[in-house]
């Protein structure tokens, strides 16, 4: 993983289902998977979604 910007984790959690963690360089979470996966390929569409939204666009909401 050395020399990369952002990496994805895919991992087993305590009870035994799959889940993602994207991690900035520095090693710190940015983001995580909001559920849990049963299968693997699942969490790892899971990623894929999240590596297709570079370039979703944003919103910005009034505060309320």
């Amino acid at each position: 993983m050395k020399g990369q910007t952002m990496y994805f984790v895919l991992y087993k959690d305590n009870a035994g289902y799959w889940r993602w963690t994207l991690k900035a360089s520095n090693h710190e979470a940015i983001a995580v998977s909001s559920e849990s996966y049963v299968r693997k390929t699942d969490a790892q569409h899971g990623i894929n979604l999240t590596k297709a939204a570079y370039n979703a666009p944003v919103y910005e909401r009034e505060a309320a």
